[in-house]
């Protein structure tokens, strides 16, 4: 699949969740918005703002629900459902209200570490911390998913989105 096709494609498929994506589609697609992403950044004067300008966030906001269903037709191809995307969302949720547990603690000694407001903090601090090397645990795993070759031939989500030719 080529650039334009891979685009295409995901924009023609707007909401489709259904069907498998093979990689060339999902990388195409996520390197097509980064660029896009990066150049209205640029043009709208982002890097000294440090945040998207409005058509950067109408962008973001137009390119969310194609970005979500080429995601999920390529969990897909490698025969996972759809649902692991609520994996890294839930580690997210554990992590922020991790380092909200640990702000708010800090906040409470008013900045003073002492040690005993160390050995207070101390479960919470664990906490943070297994819950950071969650997320790039699961920051890997997607990696892993998302590159690995898609099940040759028909899986349960549908035909086998190459060719016969290209597979081999």
């Amino acid at each position: 699949m080529n650039f334009w096709t891979a685009v295409k494609s995901c924009f023609r498929q707007y909401v489709g969740f259904r069907g498998r994506a093979p990689r060339s589609e999902y990388w195409l697609w996520v390197l097509f918005c980064g660029v896009v992403s990066a150049v209205l950044h640029g043009l709208e004067g982002g890097a000294a703002q440090g945040n998207p300008g409005p058509i950067g966030s109408v962008w973001s906001l137009a390119t969310f629900l194609p970005g979500l269903a080429v995601a999920v037709r390529r969990l897909h191809d490698t025969e996972r459902s759809g649902w692991w995307l609520a994996l890294p969302a839930v580690v997210m949720v554990v992590l922020g209200l991790a380092v909200g547990a640990v702000m708010v603690d800090m906040q409470g000694t008013g900045g003073r570490m002492s040690a005993e407001a160390m050995a207070a903090m101390s479960p919470r601090l664990v906490a943070l911390l297994f819950s950071a090397a969650a997320w790039l645990v699961v920051v890997g795993l997607f990696l892993v998913w998302f590159c690995s070759r898609g099940t040759v031939g028909p899986n349960r989500y549908g035909p086998d989105p190459l060719p016969a030719e290209a597979a081999a």
